[in-house]
Protein backbone atom coordinates (compact mmCIF):
# COMPACT_ATOMS: atom_id res chain seq x y z
CA UNK A 1 0.00 0.00 0.00
CA UNK A 2 2.82 2.57 0.11
CA UNK A 3 2.89 3.56 -3.28
CA UNK A 4 -0.53 4.91 -2.78
CA UNK A 5 0.63 7.06 -0.29
CA UNK A 6 3.25 8.43 -2.52
CA UNK A 7 -0.13 8.55 -5.49
CA UNK A 8 -1.86 10.80 -2.47
CA UNK A 9 1.02 12.81 -1.59
CA UNK A 10 1.73 13.82 -5.57
CA UNK A 11 -1.85 14.49 -6.59
CA UNK A 12 -2.23 16.18 -3.47
CA UNK A 13 0.55 18.68 -4.53
CA UNK A 14 -0.11 18.76 -8.30
CA UNK A 15 -4.20 19.31 -7.27
CA UNK A 16 -3.74 22.37 -5.35
CA UNK A 17 -0.74 23.88 -7.88
CA UNK A 18 -3.18 23.39 -10.55
CA UNK A 19 -6.32 25.08 -8.97
CA UNK A 20 -3.99 27.94 -7.93
CA UNK A 21 -2.83 28.46 -11.75
CA UNK A 22 -6.52 27.94 -12.71
CA UNK A 23 -7.85 29.92 -10.39
CA UNK A 24 -5.55 32.85 -11.15
CA UNK A 25 -6.17 32.69 -14.55
CA UNK A 26 -10.58 32.45 -14.06
CA UNK A 27 -10.02 35.24 -11.81
CA UNK A 28 -8.36 37.39 -14.05
CA UNK A 29 -11.52 36.80 -16.98
CA UNK A 30 -14.20 37.30 -13.93
CA UNK A 31 -12.72 40.91 -13.13
CA UNK A 32 -12.80 41.94 -16.82
CA UNK A 33 -16.39 40.80 -17.00
CA UNK A 34 -18.54 43.74 -15.51
CA UNK A 35 -21.77 41.53 -14.67
CA UNK A 36 -19.29 39.88 -12.12
CA UNK A 37 -19.29 42.83 -9.73
CA UNK A 38 -22.90 43.73 -9.70
CA UNK A 39 -24.84 42.72 -6.03
CA UNK A 40 -25.69 40.30 -5.29
CA UNK A 41 -23.27 38.55 -7.89
CA UNK A 42 -20.05 40.08 -6.39
CA UNK A 43 -20.87 38.81 -3.03
CA UNK A 44 -21.42 34.94 -4.48
CA UNK A 45 -18.41 35.44 -6.55
CA UNK A 46 -16.46 35.80 -3.71
CA UNK A 47 -17.55 33.40 -1.87
CA UNK A 48 -16.83 30.90 -4.56
CA UNK A 49 -13.50 32.38 -4.79
CA UNK A 50 -12.87 32.19 -0.83
CA UNK A 51 -14.03 28.32 -0.72
CA UNK A 52 -11.59 28.10 -3.99
CA UNK A 53 -8.77 29.27 -2.36
CA UNK A 54 -9.05 27.82 1.31
CA UNK A 55 -9.38 24.07 -0.37
CA UNK A 56 -5.93 24.65 -2.20
CA UNK A 57 -4.84 26.21 1.22
CA UNK A 58 -5.99 22.59 2.55
CA UNK A 59 -4.42 21.00 0.21
CA UNK A 60 -0.99 22.74 0.55
CA UNK A 61 -1.16 22.14 4.32
CA UNK A 62 -2.16 18.55 3.78
CA UNK A 63 1.28 18.29 0.91
CA UNK A 64 3.54 19.81 3.51
CA UNK A 65 2.50 17.25 6.39
CA UNK A 66 2.75 14.29 4.30
CA UNK A 67 6.15 15.40 2.63
CA UNK A 68 7.56 16.04 6.16
CA UNK A 69 6.28 12.61 7.52
CA UNK A 70 6.92 11.36 4.46
CA UNK A 71 9.92 12.24 2.32
CA UNK A 72 11.67 13.59 5.67
CA UNK A 73 12.06 10.37 6.75
CA UNK A 74 12.26 7.88 3.79
CA UNK A 75 9.91 4.35 4.46
CA UNK A 76 10.32 1.13 2.34
CA UNK A 77 8.42 1.78 -0.99
CA UNK A 78 10.61 -0.74 -2.81
CA UNK A 79 13.43 0.67 -0.62
CA UNK A 80 13.68 3.25 -3.41
CA UNK A 81 13.92 6.17 -1.28
CA UNK A 82 16.38 5.27 0.69
CA UNK A 83 19.41 6.39 -0.47
CA UNK A 84 17.78 10.31 -1.67
CA UNK A 85 19.58 13.03 -0.99
CA UNK A 86 18.48 14.89 1.73
CA UNK A 87 19.41 18.16 0.59
CA UNK A 88 17.08 17.64 -1.79
CA UNK A 89 14.22 16.49 0.55
CA UNK A 90 15.30 19.89 2.47
CA UNK A 91 14.73 22.12 -0.84
CA UNK A 92 11.45 20.34 -1.60
CA UNK A 93 10.44 20.66 2.31
CA UNK A 94 11.25 24.36 1.87
CA UNK A 95 9.55 25.18 -0.81
CA UNK A 96 6.72 23.42 0.14
CA UNK A 97 6.54 25.48 3.28
CA UNK A 98 7.21 28.47 1.13
CA UNK A 99 3.89 27.46 -0.91
CA UNK A 100 1.65 26.72 1.77
CA UNK A 101 2.61 29.85 3.78
CA UNK A 102 2.14 32.26 0.83
CA UNK A 103 -1.21 30.65 -0.16
CA UNK A 104 -2.31 30.82 3.66
CA UNK A 105 -1.78 33.96 3.78
CA UNK A 106 -3.41 35.33 0.70
CA UNK A 107 -6.21 33.53 1.82
CA UNK A 108 -6.45 35.62 4.86
CA UNK A 109 -5.84 38.55 3.12
CA UNK A 110 -8.75 37.86 0.48
CA UNK A 111 -11.38 36.54 3.53
CA UNK A 112 -10.79 40.36 5.05
CA UNK A 113 -10.31 42.33 2.02
CA UNK A 114 -12.50 40.71 -0.34
CA UNK A 115 -10.00 41.64 -3.44
CA UNK A 116 -8.55 39.18 -5.60
CA UNK A 117 -4.86 39.84 -7.04
CA UNK A 118 -4.49 37.55 -10.17
CA UNK A 119 -0.21 38.15 -9.99
CA UNK A 120 0.20 37.66 -6.84
CA UNK A 121 -1.50 33.95 -7.07
CA UNK A 122 0.82 33.38 -10.45
CA UNK A 123 3.54 34.22 -8.08
CA UNK A 124 2.36 31.61 -5.49
CA UNK A 125 1.40 29.16 -8.66
CA UNK A 126 5.18 29.19 -9.84
CA UNK A 127 6.71 28.84 -6.29
CA UNK A 128 4.33 25.29 -6.20
CA UNK A 129 5.69 24.53 -9.30
CA UNK A 130 9.24 24.78 -8.27
CA UNK A 131 7.94 22.64 -5.41
CA UNK A 132 7.12 20.06 -7.75
CA UNK A 133 10.55 20.18 -9.36
CA UNK A 134 12.44 19.34 -6.68
CA UNK A 135 10.16 16.85 -5.77
CA UNK A 136 10.74 14.84 -9.06
CA UNK A 137 14.08 15.11 -8.25
CA UNK A 138 13.91 13.19 -5.33
CA UNK A 139 12.09 9.93 -7.59
CA UNK A 140 14.46 11.01 -10.57
CA UNK A 141 17.81 10.43 -8.21
CA UNK A 142 15.99 7.78 -5.97
CA UNK A 143 17.70 4.02 -6.75
CA UNK A 144 14.05 2.92 -8.54
CA UNK A 145 15.52 2.74 -11.92
CA UNK A 146 11.77 3.04 -13.71
CA UNK A 147 11.74 6.44 -11.77
CA UNK A 148 14.89 7.83 -13.27
CA UNK A 149 14.11 9.67 -16.62
CA UNK A 150 12.40 12.54 -17.95
CA UNK A 151 9.21 10.66 -17.89
CA UNK A 152 8.92 11.79 -14.45
CA UNK A 153 9.46 15.08 -14.95
CA UNK A 154 5.95 14.89 -17.61
CA UNK A 155 4.30 13.11 -15.15
CA UNK A 156 4.49 15.22 -12.52
CA UNK A 157 3.86 18.83 -14.60
CA UNK A 158 0.98 17.16 -16.65
CA UNK A 159 -0.69 15.90 -14.05
CA UNK A 160 -1.14 19.63 -12.67
CA UNK A 161 -2.41 20.97 -15.73
CA UNK A 162 -5.44 18.22 -16.28
CA UNK A 163 -5.85 17.94 -12.16
CA UNK A 164 -5.98 21.80 -11.97
CA UNK A 165 -8.86 22.47 -14.83
CA UNK A 166 -10.94 20.10 -13.79
CA UNK A 167 -11.04 21.51 -10.26
CA UNK A 168 -11.07 24.91 -11.58
CA UNK A 169 -14.54 24.06 -13.30
CA UNK A 170 -16.03 22.10 -10.74
CA UNK A 171 -15.45 24.57 -7.44
CA UNK A 172 -15.36 27.73 -10.12
CA UNK A 173 -17.23 27.33 -13.15
CA UNK A 174 -19.92 24.91 -11.93
CA UNK A 175 -20.85 26.74 -9.03
CA UNK A 176 -20.60 30.61 -11.29
CA UNK A 177 -22.57 29.03 -13.89
CA UNK A 178 -26.20 29.92 -12.82
CA UNK A 179 -24.97 34.14 -12.37
CA UNK A 180 -22.77 34.50 -15.40
CA UNK A 181 -23.89 35.50 -18.55
CA UNK A 182 -22.37 36.06 -22.06
CA UNK A 183 -19.38 34.24 -23.43
CA UNK A 184 -17.63 34.29 -20.39
CA UNK A 185 -19.14 30.24 -19.12
CA UNK A 186 -18.02 29.14 -22.47
CA UNK A 187 -14.86 30.20 -22.15
CA UNK A 188 -13.97 29.18 -19.20
CA UNK A 189 -14.76 25.65 -19.98
CA UNK A 190 -12.76 26.42 -23.23
CA UNK A 191 -9.77 27.27 -21.55
CA UNK A 192 -9.79 23.65 -19.31
CA UNK A 193 -10.26 21.99 -22.59
CA UNK A 194 -7.69 23.38 -24.06
CA UNK A 195 -5.20 22.80 -21.41
CA UNK A 196 -6.06 19.57 -20.34
CA UNK A 197 -5.93 18.22 -24.49
CA UNK A 198 -2.40 20.45 -24.31
CA UNK A 199 -0.91 18.42 -21.46
CA UNK A 200 -2.20 14.89 -22.37
CA UNK A 201 -1.20 15.25 -25.76
CA UNK A 202 2.47 16.32 -24.64
CA UNK A 203 2.22 13.02 -22.40
CA UNK A 204 1.67 10.76 -25.29
CA UNK A 205 4.24 12.43 -27.15
CA UNK A 206 6.70 11.37 -24.79
CA UNK A 207 5.36 8.33 -23.83
CA UNK A 208 6.88 6.37 -26.58
CA UNK A 209 10.71 7.48 -25.95
CA UNK A 210 9.89 6.40 -22.33
CA UNK A 211 8.67 2.87 -23.37
CA UNK A 212 11.52 2.61 -25.77
CA UNK A 213 13.45 3.62 -23.13
CA UNK A 214 12.07 1.42 -20.35
CA UNK A 215 13.30 -1.65 -22.48
CA UNK A 216 16.68 -1.05 -23.03
CA UNK A 217 17.60 -0.93 -19.25
CA UNK A 218 19.27 -4.01 -18.81
CA UNK A 219 21.85 -3.51 -16.05
CA UNK A 220 21.53 -4.00 -12.06
CA UNK A 221 23.68 -4.13 -9.46
CA UNK A 222 23.17 -3.09 -5.91
CA UNK A 223 22.57 0.15 -6.42
CA UNK A 224 19.21 -0.03 -9.05
CA UNK A 225 15.96 -1.42 -8.05
CA UNK A 226 13.24 -2.68 -10.18
CA UNK A 227 9.73 -2.99 -8.55
CA UNK A 228 9.03 -6.52 -7.76
CA UNK A 229 7.54 -8.18 -11.02
CA UNK A 230 9.04 -5.47 -13.12
CA UNK A 231 8.24 -7.52 -16.13
CA UNK A 232 4.92 -8.46 -15.68
CA UNK A 233 4.16 -5.01 -13.99
CA UNK A 234 5.29 -3.04 -17.32
CA UNK A 235 2.91 -5.12 -19.62
CA UNK A 236 0.05 -5.21 -17.32
CA UNK A 237 0.36 -1.05 -17.15
CA UNK A 238 -0.42 -1.44 -20.65
CA UNK A 239 -3.35 -1.85 -20.34
CA UNK A 240 -3.83 0.76 -17.88
CA UNK A 241 -2.17 3.19 -19.30
CA UNK A 242 -5.10 2.59 -21.96
CA UNK A 243 -7.69 2.74 -19.82
CA UNK A 244 -6.56 6.59 -18.58
CA UNK A 245 -5.99 7.84 -21.88
CA UNK A 246 -9.70 6.75 -22.83
CA UNK A 247 -11.24 8.40 -19.66
CA UNK A 248 -9.26 11.33 -20.88
CA UNK A 249 -10.67 11.09 -23.82
CA UNK A 250 -14.19 10.60 -23.04
CA UNK A 251 -13.81 13.85 -20.26
CA UNK A 252 -12.90 16.02 -23.22
CA UNK A 253 -15.93 14.86 -25.40
CA UNK A 254 -18.26 15.38 -22.83
CA UNK A 255 -16.65 19.14 -22.09
CA UNK A 256 -17.12 19.54 -25.60
CA UNK A 257 -20.01 18.39 -25.82
CA UNK A 258 -21.14 21.18 -23.09
CA UNK A 259 -19.22 23.55 -25.28
CA UNK A 260 -20.82 22.57 -28.79
CA UNK A 261 -24.60 22.93 -26.68
CA UNK A 262 -23.67 26.54 -26.04
CA UNK A 263 -21.85 27.52 -29.20
CA UNK A 264 -24.51 30.70 -29.13
CA UNK A 265 -25.53 31.07 -25.80
CA UNK A 266 -24.01 31.24 -22.29
CA UNK A 267 -24.44 28.24 -20.16
CA UNK A 268 -27.81 30.26 -18.76
CA UNK A 269 -30.31 28.12 -21.17
CA UNK A 270 -33.31 25.18 -20.75
CA UNK A 271 -30.33 22.81 -21.20
CA UNK A 272 -27.99 24.33 -18.72
CA UNK A 273 -28.56 21.80 -15.60
CA UNK A 274 -27.45 18.92 -18.34
CA UNK A 275 -24.24 20.90 -19.71
CA UNK A 276 -23.90 21.56 -15.85
CA UNK A 277 -23.89 17.91 -14.97
CA UNK A 278 -21.35 16.95 -18.31
CA UNK A 279 -19.08 19.33 -16.65
CA UNK A 280 -18.91 17.74 -13.59
CA UNK A 281 -18.98 14.41 -15.06
CA UNK A 282 -16.00 15.22 -17.26
CA UNK A 283 -14.19 16.18 -14.22
CA UNK A 284 -14.57 13.00 -12.66
CA UNK A 285 -13.37 11.40 -15.37
CA UNK A 286 -9.94 13.08 -15.40
CA UNK A 287 -9.57 12.93 -11.77
CA UNK A 288 -9.77 9.06 -12.12
CA UNK A 289 -7.73 8.59 -15.05
CA UNK A 290 -5.25 10.59 -13.32
CA UNK A 291 -4.94 8.07 -10.77
CA UNK A 292 -4.68 5.36 -12.70
CA UNK A 293 -2.25 6.78 -14.76
CA UNK A 294 -0.25 7.77 -11.72
CA UNK A 295 -0.94 4.39 -10.19
CA UNK A 296 0.95 3.09 -13.23
CA UNK A 297 3.99 5.19 -12.10
CA UNK A 298 4.64 4.08 -9.08
CA UNK A 299 4.16 -0.04 -9.94
CA UNK A 300 6.63 0.16 -12.45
Amino acid sequence: MSEWLLIALTMIVQSSVGLVLMSGLYIYWLKHESNTWQHPVTIFVQEVLLRTLLVSSTLAGVGLTASLNILGHPFNVYHALQNIVQGWVNIETLFAAIYFGGLLLYTLFFMITKHAHVYIMLVIGVIGLIDLYYMAIIYVNSAMITWANINTYFLFYSAVFTLGPALALSFIAYPLGKCLQGKLPVKLVMAALLIVFISITMRLIEQPAYMEWLSEVTIVNANVIFPPQAEFNIKSAFGLRMLSWCLYIIAMAIWSYSLWKGRNNSLINKNYSIKNHAILIGAALVFIAEVINQYTFFIM
